[in-house]
């Protein structure tokens, strides 16, 4: 018995003329980049609302900033603001200055941002003291 030897090539184009069934897109669904993923999952995670925590006493938001200006280390401040859909605004950053009433905050973007204290829900930060 004797095979028919034919080139690589003619014997890919007859494969792709007679049995190949491209699936158009679909083949590319399952290759999402990885910065496509992680850009996914933070947008994912700011659409998530976030519980209002109760409004920190003066004495204890204002020790906690100057805590948190001396570490110089990330903060989650929670504002007395609210957006169209009722959410509480949030801001993350780290705190640049302090001055009488306000504060100076470098957000994770590079700018910076300026807030009167009476604007302040209350603040967190993993070096806190949560008193």
């Amino acid at each position: 018995m004797v095979l028919h030897q034919t080139t690589d090539d003619r014997l890919a184009a007859e494969f792709f003329r007679r049995d190949y069934r491209d699936r158009g897109m679909l083949k590319w669904g399952g290759f999402y980049l990885s910065d496509h993923t992680s850009a996914l999952a933070k947008m994912h995670a700011a659409e998530r609302v976030e519980s209002a925590r109760p409004q920190e006493a003066w004495p204890v938001l204002s020790r906690r900033l100057a805590a948190a200006w001396r570490a110089g280390k990330p903060v989650h401040l929670q504002l007395n603001s609210v957006d169209d859909n009722g959410v509480l605004a949030t801001v993350d950053g780290v705190i640049a200055g302090v001055d009488g009433d306000q504060i100076v905050v470098r957000l994770v973007t590079g700018q910076y941002r300026q807030f009167q204290l009476t604007e302040i829900r209350c603040l967190t930060g993993d070096h806190l003291d949560q008193t």
